[in-house]
C-alpha cells in the first residue's frame, strides 16, 4: 500500500492489550533505535582512550537511569519504580564490563564494536527463549546497551520540547525509560510491534494511565501524522476512523477516563444508596500503585482486590518478607479509613522465571496457577502471609486467595496461616488475630460447591472473568472462540448467583470482582441477587455511584428469576437493555 493510501484508508487493527485506557489523536511513528556501530581496528596507543571513553559512557549511562529512577519514584510509587534497578545493576556490572576490556585488547577493536558484539552475543538466546523473564532481561540489557552505545558514538540526545497535542507514539517497542519521558512529553498513548502485558514497559504505562496496545504488524503499516484511535483496554487499532466512529469513542474515552477518577471527588454520599435506600459497596481494583490511590483514600472507597503480582513482575524474583512488609504496611495506612482485600500471589507458569521451581507447561490456564503455586512453594507463600500480617495491625485488611478449586485447598492454606500465626505469637510479633481469609470463585468446581466453602472462609469474592473463561471454555483473547466469551451466559450467571445464595445462608459477605462488576447493563441484576460489593476498575466508579441511586433493590429482585430463565448471553443482554430503557425515560 503507498503512503497516499496508507493516509486515507480506514484500517482496523486487532491487538493484544496491555494497558487500559482510550486515546484518540494523531500518529507519530519513532523508528527503531539500532544503532549501526563500525568495527575499527585501533593501534596499542589507542587501547586505553577506548577503554576511558568506556567509562565514561557507562557513568554517564548510570548517571541517567538514577535519574529516571529519581523520577520515576516521583510518578509512581517505589515499588514500580525499582524496574529501573534492575537496569541500573545491568549497566555496573563489573564482570561484563571486565570482560569487555579485555577483549578491546585482545582484538584491538573500538570500545563500541566489542560492546556492541557482547552485547549481542549475550542477548541472541535470550531473545530466542520462550520464556518471560529471559526476553525481559533481553530487553533490560538492550535498553541499557543502546544508552551506553549512544554516549560512546557521540549520539546521546534528550529533548524536553513537548510532543502536539493528542500524540500517539507508534514504536517497534518502547523502554520503559521511553513511557517515562514520552508519558512526561504529554503522549497520550501507545501503539507497539512487541511486548507483554507483565514486561517493565507495561507495568510503568498502567501505573502512570498511559494506554498502550501491541499490533505485531503494525510496523510496516503505519505512517505519522494521521488520525487514529487506540484503545489499550480492548488491544483496539482504528487508522483513519469514520467521524462516527471517533464520535462514539469520544464518549466512550469520558465514560472510562482518567478524568472520571478524579471525577470520585464529587461522590456522595459512599456508598452509595439505591432509591429505596438499600445500601451497595462499590470498591476498587488495584493492580500498581499510581496516583489514584490517593483519591480512592480520601473518599473512603474500599479497595475490593488489590493484586500483588507486581511485586514479583517487577523484580523477576519473590521480594523476602521486609520488602512486602514495608509496601503492605504502607497500603494499610494510606487506607486507614477504609478495607483493602489483598490477594496472595496468582502466578503461574506462564509468569515465572525459567530457572525458578516452576515447570513448563503447555496449557498454563489449567495447570499450577493461584493458590496451587503457592500450596506447592510454601515458604514462598507464608513469607507473603507473615509480611500481610506484620502490616495488619490496623485492622483494616483482609487476604483472599486465588483461584481455589476444592474446599482442601482452602484447608491447606488455611492450616499455613495458622501456623504463621503461632510462630508470630512465640516470637512476639503483633498482628490482627481476627483477620478475614476469603477466596476467589473462579472456577465452576468452587461455584458448585459454594455451599461446603461459605460455611468455612469469612468471605468470598467472584472472579467473572476467568469463570466465563473456564465455564464456557473460552479463551477471550483467542478471536475464534471470543464470540463465546460472554459473562452474560445463562450458565455463569447460574454460578454466581449459586455462589451469592451460598453465602446468602451462611451470612457470608459476597462481592463481584471480575470486569462484569464494573458495567453498567449487569448492576440491577446484582443488585437483585443481593451481592453486597462490587469492585472494579477505578475509572468505572463515578458513573457506577451514580447509577445505583436510580435503581429501586426492590424492583430490581423481581428481575433475576425472568433472566435466570433465560436461554442465551443475547436474551439476557435483551432483557437488562429493555430494563435500562425503562429506568431512563
Amino acid at each position: 500500500m503507498n503512503e497516499l493510501k496508507m493516509r486515507t484508508t480506514r484500517r482496523q487493527f486487532k491487538g493484544i492489550p496491555l494497558s487500559p485506557g482510550i486515546a484518540l489523536g494523531r500518529t507519530r511513528v519513532m523508528m527503531p533505535g539500532e544503532l549501526k556501530v563500525a568495527e575499527v581496528a585501533i593501534t596499542a596507543s589507542r587501547i586505553q582512550a577506548e577503554v576511558e571513553a568506556l567509562d565514561r559512557a557507562v557513568a554517564d549511562t548510570i548517571a541517567e537511569l538514577r535519574n529516571l529512577r529519581l523520577t520515576a519514584g516521583k510518578k509512581v510509587a517505589s515499588p514500580v519504580a525499582k524496574i529501573f534497578d534492575a537496569q541500573l545493576m545491568i549497566a555496573g556490572d563489573y564482570e561484563f564490563l571486565k570482560q569487555v576490556k579485555e577483549e578491546i585488547v585482545v582484538q584491538r577493536r573500538n570500545a563500541a564494536y566489542v560492546y556492541n558484539y557482547l552485547v549481542e552475543k549475550t542477548t541472541i538466546p535470550l531473545r530466542q527463549s520462550s520464556d518471560q523473564y529471559m526476553q525481559q532481561m533481553a530487553q533490560d540489557i538492550e535498553a541499557v546497551s543502546h544508552k551506553v552505545l549512544s554516549h560512546l558514538e557521540g549520539l546521546h540526545e534528550q529533548t524536553n520540547n513537548r510532543f502536539p497535542a493528542d500524540t500517539i507514539l507508534v514504536g517497534k517497542s518502547f523502554t520503559p525509560g521511553d513511557i517515562l519521558n514520552y508519558r512526561h512529553l504529554k503522549a497520550v498513548g501507545f501503539i507497539v510491534a512487541e511486548g507483554g502485558r507483565n514486561s517493565h514497559m507495561a507495568l510503568i504505562a498502567r501505573s502512570l494511565m498511559a494506554p498502550v496496545a501491541v499490533v505485531e504488524n503494525v510496523w510496516n503499516q503505519m505512517v505519522g501524522d494521521v488520525r487514529v484511535i487506540l484503545d489499550g483496554t480492548t488491544g483496539m487499532v482504528i487508522v483513519n476512523p469514520t467521524d462516527a466512529e471517533w464520535s462514539d469513542y469520544q464518549k466512550r474515552k469520558k465514560r472510562q477516563g482518567p478524568a472520571l477518577v478524579f471525577r470520585i471527588r464529587k461522590l456522595a454520599p459512599i456508598p452509595p444508596v439505591t432509591a429505596d435506600g438499600r445500601s451497595v459497596v462499590i470498591a476498587a481494583n488495584l493492580e500498581l500503585p499510581g496516583p489514584v490511590d490517593d483519591i480512592l483514600a480520601e473518599q473512603k472507597i474500599p479497595i475490593g482486590l488489590y493484586r500483588t503480582e507486581f511485586l514479583y513482575l517487577q523484580a523477576d524474583r519473590f521480594p523476602d518478607e521486609e520488602e512486602q512488609y514495608q509496601y503492605y504496611a504502607s497500603i494499610a495506612e494510606k487506607f486507614a479509613r477504609t478495607n483493602v482485600i489483598l490477594r496472595t500471589f496468582d502466578i503461574g507458569s506462564d509468569k515465572m522465571r525459567a530457572d525458578s521451581s516452576m515447570p513448563h507447561e503447555d496449557n498454563p490456564a489449567l495447570g499450577w496457577r493461584g493458590i496451587r503455586t503457592m500450596l506447592g512453594m510454601p515458604e514462598v507463600f507464608k513469607t507473603q502471609i507473615r509480611a500481610m500480617l506484620r502490616a495488619s495491625t490496623r485492622r483494616n485488611l483482609q487476604i483472599m486467595l486465588p483461584m481455589i478449586s476444592d474446599l482442601s485447598e482452602f484447608e491447606k492454606a488455611r492450616k499455613l496461616i495458622a501456623q504463621v500465626m503461632l510462630e508470630m505469637r512465640r516470637d512476639g510479633q503483633s498482628f490482627d488475630s481476627d483477620i478475614k481469609i476469603g477466596i476467589m470463585v473462579e472456577v465452576p468446581s468452587a461455584a458448585l460447591m459454594a455451599d461446603q466453602l461459605a460455611a468455612k472462609v469469612d468471605f468470598i469474592s467472584i472472579g467473572t472473568n476467568d469463570l466465563t473463561q473456564y465455564t464456557m471454555s473460552a479463551d477471550r483473547s483467542n478471536t475464534r472462540v471470543a464470540e463465546l466469551y460472554s459473562p452474560y451466559h445463562p450458565s455463569v450467571l447460574h454460578l454466581v448467583r449459586t455462589t451469592v445464595d451460598a453465602c446468602k445462608r451462611y451470612g457470608k459477605p459476597i462481592s463481584v470482582c471480575g470486569e462484569l462488576a464494573g458495567d453498567q447493563l449487569a448492576l440491577p441484576l446484582f443488585i437483585g441477587m443481593g451481592v453486597d460489593q462490587l469492585s472494579m476498575n477505578p475509572a468505572k466508579i463515578f458513573d457506577m455511584c451514580r447509577l445505583v441511586k436510580k435503581i429501586d433493590a426492590q424492583l430490581v429482585e423481581l428481575l433475576v428469576g425472568p433472566i435466570m430463565a433465560s436461554t442465551s448471553s443475547q436474551a439476557v443482554i435483551r432483557r437488562l437493555e429493555s430494563y435500562r430503557t425503562e429506568l431512563e425515560r
